[in-house]
Formats: structure tokens, C-alpha cells, sequence
């Protein structure tokens, strides 16, 4: 929903005889304005939305407006009420709100190559006490996003006094395309957006975001000119390197072509320890600096590993109901399910889907406030059907949600270029800073045809990102090979090393890793499916203690210490993996499809602190009908005690898909 939203909310409605509830709002003249009242099943009765101009006197009934939600357009001052009529004994119930329309003209000012400027006038907030204000801003090209859901950067500055200022937006890239909108946030909550401004920043300095080499004692920085041109001639560039602003020395770089640069590798550093990088050059005759902290990899060998094992000693046990509590809306065609705990209350569940039969080109996110009970309308983060963005790709897919210790979101993803060729198929984050609330632009982690992307964070904070991918096979041979590769960032998700080898079985495909960081210091554990596995069997466990890289040997199907098989009584396919709290570790995989894989269902096994001795195999949902099918599924921790497993809950009628929803079934972790 676009412009100022607000909520009503009905508690208690029918205890009450004659009532009327009555706030004030602010609202952007001309601006989109939303009311809704929190209906439930357990309210009932009949809405009539009205309207005063003359301070309530008297009141006009909105034709057609007769349901929870009511949407506009902001005409000026106004009461607006819900006229909610429960039964004939009792008198009806008010819902009021007062919504004062605010003015201010926004017009673009001046550019740099990371700021746009904005002049603002006839500014008149009437009584309005501004709590918060600034800019919300992505990429021009995401030109379908819900502006509620663009990143926000609040000014720290009090807000001007008078009719008439300006407004800086910074931090931006060179070179870049950008919609970007000024805000207000007041007292009762009300967000004020001003009109939309299209702006182009200048060429100059940007740090790149992928390919970089990061290692415990050596680093080799990525940066580039963005938008450099033979008309700007030589810049002077100059790249320093130290512990800090003032023990930098210059270092050598070479320029792979219109100045997309990297600095030679610098060894001899400390682990675990942030530097300082700097580049500095003159664009058009005026001299820009760029500053980077970056953090070498922390050293693990002295690390204490828990060596204690202790016996398997607890289940989950499934709704004995078998109830699907459902998520995504009815006709959106969905699958890929994935949950974030935010808070206490907050969830976010994200999956791709689409119209029709096109259900994995879009990336979605729902929102719970109330820890899970009900849900709000999908918001589409990525739109690859509609937006300007999206005509370079065939699809978004494959979404995963992970939550920093800094409080930032990333959702990972990956992007099919349209035409897919290695350099167009990209795998992409795009990065939370207010709990979900706004989302930042998308940024190329790596290249080459790949899916399903997965982060977890190591206790040094630095991330490893995994990914399926076909890449050295896509364009020479149609053999249809994978192996899993990595990357690694130590500032949060801006920047990332190139890929490397994760595991590989020769002539097979291994695929969709799903990864967890192991209790008691043991290291990385991630699950994958071996796809024309030639009877080897799937799914499989891949493991490296903290102080080691990644086997790099391919895999010849012999348990090691380093990759075994996990028995699932059939082959498991699309394999997710979840710690629980106790230790144990749960690793399922959809199995036994039937007319088509898409009506395979979840299976579970339960194993030991170190993902070994794997037992307690479980079918939660062992009566779908052979139409229907949970696959590509997913589990997580609600708390301590409780487990959802995610499910895309299909339909096909033979061969035809009828339809995919996002759906939960919901365990308790009880002792055996």
C-alpha cells in the first residue's frame, strides 16, 4: 500500500454498548492514504466508512467503502470513521481519525558523485511535532518497489526552522540512478513522503563488491571510477594501505580496465584486525577521497572445540491434528519458504513466486507482528515481471534470511540473467538496517550460473556465504555438473571474496546448501543433495572445524570426516538443517515424489552434536494425497521448545499445477 498507512484497531468490540474512539494523523496532500481496522474472525457485523469536512457536525457515508480497509486520495483537513454495526441490540461502534493535510514542495538542487540535494518550500506541517526526518532512496530501476519499503536514512540534525531549507541526501553510489523521496515522521507514527525525484549521481570513487581477497594475513582491496570515460584523462589515482588514518602508505594497483582496479596483495597482516584502505583520484578536476575499513580473517587454531558427545535424547512430535496453518495469500503461485525471528513479535517470511504457472521469478516478504497469528499482504522486494530491473533477468529465486549480530538483515538471493551467461547470472544480497522494516539495493556477491545462496555468520563475525553452482560447466557442455562454492565477508555483507571450492563430486550434481554454525565451537556444517546421483544416495553432510578451509578433494562417496551420508530410508532431495537448542541436529529432505517431484513430503532424522548417528526418522505428513505434495521445505526455531517445519504446499491435477501456498506444521521438542 503506498503513502501514509495507519491502522485502527477493534479490541473488545461487542463488551462495548455506544463508543468512539478518536486520533489525529498527518497526511501528504495528494498523497495515498490508508485506513484499516484490524478484523478478525472473531469479529463480526457490518462497516460503513464516513466523512466529516465540518469537524464532525455531520457525516457522509463513502460509497462503496464497506469493508476493513479504506484507501484514498488526501483532499485537505478531514474526519474519517468507521461506522461498525455489531447487532441490532447494541448501538453502533466509532473508530474516528482525524487526518490534518500537510504541504511542502520538493525541487532537485545540486549533485556530487554520493549526494543529491533538495530544496524544500511552502512547508507547512501544520501543528505536527517531527520526530524524525530524511530521505528514503533505491535504485531507479527498481521502479516497482513499494516506497515504504525503500531504504530510510534519518538526517541527525534538528530540523530547519521555517517555511523553506534543504535537505541532503548522502551516502550514495557514482554514477547511479536513484528514486528518492524526503520524509517526515511525527509523534503518532504518520510518515509523510514528498513527491518522487528521479536524479543521476556524478561519476567517481567506489569500492567494489565482489572478487575481493581477504585471508588471515593477506588482503587485496577491489575499487573502480564508476562511470569513467578517455575524457576525464589520467586521474592521478592513489591507493594507501595502514592501521589506521594516520600510518598510511601508498601501495601499487593495477588497473584491469577503465580503471575497475585492484591493489596488489599485501601480506605479512595480522589476523582478526581491522586496516584501514584509501583511494584517492581526480575526477573532472576535482580531487575525491574514499575510505574503507577492512578486517582480515580471525585464526581459529586456539580456539576450544567441546569434545563431549552427548546420547540423542529428544524428538519433535508433530501436530497430531496435521493442521497446515497457511501464509502466503490464496492465487499467488509460491514455493521456497523461508522464516526470521526479528523480536519477541516480529517474523518475516520470504519465498519466490509469481502469477500463473511462473511461480519463481519474484522475491516476497510477509510480515507478522503478532509472533505468527496473523500476516500482512506480500510485499515484492525483487519484481522481475514489471520493473526496469528485472528485464535483465529471467528470474529472481531462491530467497534466505539471516539476521546479524549487528541488528542488520540480509536476504540472499539469486539473479538468472537474461541472456544467462556466467558474467549475467548473479547471486545477490540486499541488506536491513531497521529490522525489516526498509530494505537497501541489491548487491553481486559473485557471478556465474548459481542457486540457492545461504549466510551464516562465524563467531568473529565475519560471513560465509554458500552457493550451488554450474558455472564451469554452463557454457562449454550441456552435462548439467555442480559443485559448492563460497565467499566470505568480514564488514557485514558489503563486500565479498571471490569464490572457491566448498565440496565437489565429479559427474554429479551437488546442490541447495543449507548451513548452520555448530555448537560448542565444532565448525561448519552444511547439508546438500546429490541430483543424478548414480545410487550414492542424498542427502549428504559436509563439515570443516573452524581452524580449517574446505576439503578441496573431490568426493568419491566414502564417508570421511569431512563428508558423510545422512539415511533417509529414500533419496532426499532440497535437504535443510536446524540445530536445536538441546544439540541435537535435524536434517530433513523431501522425498518419494509422485506423478511429479513437486508432490514429494518432508522426512526428518535426528542426530547427534556432530551430525552423526542419525535416527527417530520422521514422516509429519505421511497422508498427502499422491496430488499433493510439501517440498522444497524448511524448518525453523519459533523458540525453544517449538519447531515449524515450512512447506510449499502444492496441487496438480496430473501434470498441471493448480497451486503453490506457504504453509507450517507446527512440532514441540520433547524429550524421547
Amino acid at each position: 500500500m503506498r503513502g501514509f498507512i495507519f491502522s485502527l484497531f477493534i479490541f473488545l468490540l461487542y463488551s462495548i454498548t455506544s463508543s468512539s474512539q478518536s486520533t489525529t494523523s498527518y497526511g501528504k496532500n495528494g498523497a495515498k492514504v490508508n485506513l484499516e481496522i484490524n478484523w478478525t474472525a472473531n469479529n463480526y457485523g457490518t462497516i460503513q466508512w464516513q466523512m466529516s469536512t465540518d469537524q464532525g457536525v455531520t457525516w457522509t457515508d463513502v460509497a462503496g467503502a464497506t469493508s476493513p480497509s479504506y484507501a484514498f486520495t488526501l483532499s485537505g483537513d478531514a474526519l474519517y470513521r468507521a461506522r461498525v454495526d455489531a447487532q441490532e441490540a447494541c448501538d453502533p461502534f466509532f473508530l474516528v481519525r482525524e487526518i490534518k493535510a500537510v504541504n511542502f514542495a520538493v525541487d532537485l538542487s545540486t549533485l556530487s558523485s554520493t549526494s543529491i540535494e533538495f530544496d524544500l518550500s511552502n512547508v507547512d506541517l501544520k501543528d505536527a511535532e517531527i520526530v524524525e526526518y530524511g530521505f528514503c532512496y533505491n535504485l531507479s530501476v527498481l521502479n516497482t518497489r513499494n516506497y515504504t519499503e525503500m531504504q530510510r536514512v534519518s538526517i541527525k540534525e534538528p530540523m530547519p526552522l521555517g517555511n523553506a531549507f534543504s535537505m541532503v541526501c548522502n551516502g550514495l553510489t557514482p554514477n547511479t540512478s536513484y528514486t528518492i523521496r524526503s520524509y517526515f515522521k511525527t509523534a503518532d507514527g504518520s510518515l509523510l513522503f514528498g513527491p518522487g525525484k528521479i536524479a543521476t549521481t556524478l561519476p567517481g570513487l567506489l569500492w567494489s563488491s565482489e572478487n575481493w581477497q581477504i585471508t588471515k594475513t593477506v588482503i587485496a582491496a577491489r575499487f573502480e571510477i564508476n562511470g569513467y570515460t578517455t575524457t576525464m584523462g589520467n586521474p592521478n589515482l592513489k591507493f594507501r594501505f595502514g592501521p589506521d588514518a594516520n600510518n598510511l602508505t601508498e601501495r601499487a594497483w593495477t588497473n584491469t580496465g577503465n580503471y575497475k582496479c585492484v591493489s596488489n596483495l599485501i601480506s605479512g597482516l595480522t589476523p582478526n584486525t581491522t586496516y584501514l584502505a584509501q583511494v584517492e583520484a581526480v575526477i573532472d578536476g576535482e580531487t575525491q577521497t574514499i575510505t574503507k575499513q577492512i578486517k582480515t580473517l580471525p585464526d581459529y587454531s586456539s580456539v576450544p572445540v567441546s569434545q563431549t558427545v552427548p546420547p540423542i535424547s529428544h524428538t519433535i512430535k508433530w501436530d497430531a491434528t496435521k493442521t497446515l496453518h497457511q501464509i502466503s495469500p490464496a492465487g499467488l503461485q509460491t514455493e521456497y519458504p523461508r522464516m526470521l525471528r526479528v523480536n519477541n513479535d516480529t517474523l518475516i517470511c520470504c519465498y519466490h513466486g509469481g502469477s500463473g504457472n511462473d511461480y519463481w521469478v519474484n522475491i516476497y516478504i510477509q510480515k507478522s507482528f503478532d509472533n505468527g497469528q496473523t500476516w500482512t499482504a506480500p510485499i515484492k522486494l525483487m519484481d522481475k515481471e514489471n520493473s526496469t530491473l528485472g528485464r535483465n533477468y529471467w528470474r529472481f529465486t531462491n530467497p534466505e534470511l539471516v539476521k546479524l549480530r549487528n541488528g542488520w538483515i540480509i536476504l540472499s538471493f539469486t539473479a538468472n540473467g537474461n541472456p544467462e551467461t556466467n558474467e549475467n547470472c548473479h547471486v545477490m544480497v540486499v541488506t536491513s538496517k531497521d529490522n525489516g522494516e526498509t530494505w537497501g539495493d541489491p548487491v553481486i556477491v559473485g557471478r556465474g550460473r548459481t542457486w540457492e545462496p545461504m549466510i551464516v555468520q562465524l563467531p568473529n563475525d565475519e560471513l560465509e556465504l554458500f552457493v550451488s553452482s554450474e558455472a564451469q560447466w554452463w557454457q562449454s557442455s550441456n552435462l548439467g555438473y555442480q559443485e559448492i562454492l563460497y565467499a566470505r565477508s568480514t564488514d557485514n555483507g558489503q563486500t565479498w571474496t571471490a569464490f572457491k571450492r566448498a565440496s565437489y563430486s565429479p559427474e554429479r550434481r551437488d546442490g541447495m546448501p543449507c548451513a548452520i554454525v555448530m555448537q560448542g565451537n565444532r565448525g561448519i556444517l552444511f547439508s546438500i543433495e546429490i541430483v543424478n546421483d548414480g545410487g550414492w544416495g542424498s542427502p549428504s553432510l559436509v563439515r570443516r572445524a573452524l581452524k580449517d578451509e574446505w576439503p578441496t578433494t573431490p568426493w568419491n562417496n566414502a564417508d570421511t570426516n569431512t563428508r558423510w551420508h545422512v539415511n533417509l530410508n529414500a533419496h532426499g532431495g532440497a535437504p535443510y538443517i536446524l540445530q536445536l537448542p538441546t544439540g541435537e541436529i535435524l536434517v530433513m529432505a523431501h522425498v518419494n515424489g509422485r506423478a511429479v517431484w513437486q508432490t514429494s513430503y518432508p522426512r526428518l532424522a535426528i542426530g547427534d552434536v556432530n551430525g552423526k548417528n542419525f535416527t527417530n526418522i520422521m514422516t509429519p505428513l505421511p497422508n498427502l494425497p499422491s496430488s499433493q505434495g510439501a517440498y522444497y521445505n524448511s524448518l525453523f526455531l519459533k523458540d525453544n521448545d517449538t519447531v515449524w517445519l515450512m512447506v510449499t504446499h502444492s496441487l496438480y491435477n496430473g501434470t498441471t499445477r493448480m497451486k503453490g501456498e506457504i504453509k507450517y506444521l507446527e512440532g514441540k521438542i520433547v524429550a524421547k
